[in-house]
């Protein structure tokens, strides 16, 4: 399985896959010209309904990040690498603003963003002092 989706999020599910889609091709794990794993072995893998993963491929093709080639699927074309990572600033004042919102205090909110970034890339927690957080 590539990623999973957090079905207790607020997030739909189809924003979910095309968010982590775009984040593979932005790290290099996917590049253009590579297919996508098809609609149904994608739905399968996360226990989604096709209908799901076909609307995230349906609008990713639409921002022409994927490409339908007819009888092979999906192949990957480009991503707007800064406009992705604008969307993401943007997502993320708006969650700090609610936060702001309900109480939550920017030490609680320092204290997390240091857990994230503390972490490795795999989840675990880093192991050494000397590694950047």
């Amino acid at each position: 399985m590539w990623f999973k989706v957090d079905f207790t999020s607020h997030v739909p599910v189809y924003k979910q896959i095309k968010e982590k889609l775009k984040l593979l091709i932005l790290t290099g794990e996917l590049k253009p010209g590579d297919f996508v794993p098809s609609i149904r072995t994608l739905a399968d893998d996360l226990r989604v309904n096709v209908n799901t993963v076909a609307r995230a491929y349906r609008e990713l093709a639409m921002e022409g990040v994927l490409e339908p080639v007819r009888g092979e699927g999906y192949l990957v074309r480009q991503l707007n690498g800064e406009n992705f990572m604008r969307s993401s600033i943007e997502n993320f004042i708006d969650a700090v603003e609610r936060c702001k919102v309900v109480g939550i205090g920017i030490e609680r909110l320092v204290s997390l963003l240091k857990e994230i970034y503390g972490r490795r890339d795999d989840g675990s927690e880093r192991e050494e002092l000397g590694e950047e957080l």
